[in-house]
């Protein structure tokens, strides 16, 4: 008599979950929240790319005049406000008073160049023209990293230091916030200056990191391996030179780096290219496009919606049925699901028991289910588990075990 199923139980550790990094794929990242089809680096375009579904928000952090971490690219508010000067200059109030998408327009979030009335959503911060359904004037603002972090509880958070004067108080200032707002392992921390980085290390060693720009250039000249990093986020090409090859991933991922790509501008960062890219083996999409991405993606059955893990095995004890339970969710801390397992009899009898269960991020538990009298006899069975949470896969895992006479 031989027992089959789909897999062996997973020897993962719940002490010592895998890298949310470097073991899912094809991520949808929305580059400032997706600037190529909503307004730079505010709630609005982040709020419209979860409802995409995108699975990670990148943006970039620089300091205010008193202190704040915002969320904001430029040293200046020159290209997305309707004012000029220095971030630096102005406090949180200041910064949180101005249109912050003033001269967006679809493809392009810093044209100033186009009629009035391209400018969609220009005035709705300030209260000139009303906010579409489910939006509100501050989400046309300038907005803070905490207020990122508490409207977005489920999704993993790309940030990038901005370099310049305040650049190393930003790094202390984003280390201190990411301890105070875990768990660490939900943020990835980049910044082209590579000192500006290894000074955000020194003060977060646990939080997962990218490579500045010296450092990635010396692993593309050396392939060298640098476990203090996480993901190698990088062009498809810079500077005229081909970056993202078939041999640049697979270098990568044999140095246990994953691989995001960003775009130079809307021309690459289109559906042609995005395919190109996932053909070669690319870890996410860093795109200013993450509505049409995401279509793609699931077009193409790539949209990371990890079902949960589930193996399963007989028990030590007749008749029970012990049952592996992995999460490799993306966007939550926890999953839970309702895990039923039905055995079937030669007879016809089948005995159900159910349960709710949860497991951390990244790890997997082990469950041990009672099955009835004479277990031996089952001919078949079936463990399903049903995800419970918002935001993980909607559809359910299933594990069969069957007993061959």
């Amino acid at each position: 008599m031989g027992l089959t199923s789909l897999a062996p139980l997973s020897s993962v550790s719940a002490d010592d979950p895998p890298s949310p990094w470097s073991q899912r794929r094809v991520l949808n990242v929305a580059h400032a929240g997706g600037d190529l089809e909503a307004p730079h680096s505010t709630l609005f375009a982040m709020k419209t790319a979860v409802r995409a579904g995108t699975d990670v928000l990148e943006m970039d952090v620089r300091l205010s005049a008193d202190g704040v971490l915002i969320v904001h690219h430029d040293e200046t508010v020159d290209r997305t406000t309707e004012v000029t000067g220095p971030v630096r200059d102005r406090t949180l109030a200041e910064l949180q008073a101005l249109d912050n998408a003033y001269w967006f327009v679809p493809n392009c979030w810093r044209c100033q160049d186009r009629s009035p009335e391209e400018y969609r959503y220009r005035g709705i911060r300030t209260g000139d023209r009303p906010a579409p359904p489910g939006f509100a004037p501050e989400d046309f603002t300038i907005p803070t990293l905490e207020q990122v972090a508490a409207a977005f509880p489920t999704r993993l958070l790309d940030v990038e230091i901005k370099d310049g004067v305040d650049g190393f108080a930003a790094a202390e200032a984003l280390a201190a916030f990411i301890a105070g707002h875990g768990p660490a392992d939900r943020y990835l921390v980049a910044s082209f200056d590579d000192e500006i980085l290894a000074h955000f290390k020194t003060l977060a060693p646990d939080v997962a990191t990218s490579p500045g720009l010296n450092e990635t250039i010396e692993w593309f000249a050396t392939r060298e391996a640098m476990p203090h990093h996480a993901v190698l986020q990088v062009p498809p090409v810079f500077s005229g030179i081909e970056v993202v090859t078939r041999q640049f991933v697979d270098d990568a991922h044999a140095d246990g780096l994953a691989v995001w790509v960003w775009f130079n501008g809307t021309d690459d960062d289109a559906p042609a290219e995005w395919d190109r890219l996932v053909d070669l083996g690319v870890d996410a999409l860093l795109t200013g496009k993450p509505a049409a991405a995401q279509s793609l993606l699931v077009a193409d059955g790539l949209s990371f919606r990890a079902a949960p893990h589930l193996v399963a095995d007989y028990g030590p004890r007749r008749g029970g049925v012990r049952v592996g339970y992995g999460c490799p969710a993306v966007h939550v801390d926890r999953c839970r699901s309702l895990i039923v397992v039905v055995t079937l009899r030669a007879d016809g009898t089948r005995w159900v028991s159910a349960r709710v269960a949860g497991v951390r991020r990244g790890a997997e538990r082990e469950l041990n289910f009672r099955g009835f009298a004479g277990g031996r006899r089952a001919v078949e069975v079936v463990v399903i588990a049903f995800p419970v949470n918002d935001d993980t896969a909607l559809s359910a895992a299933r594990a069969i075990l069957r007993v061959n006479s």
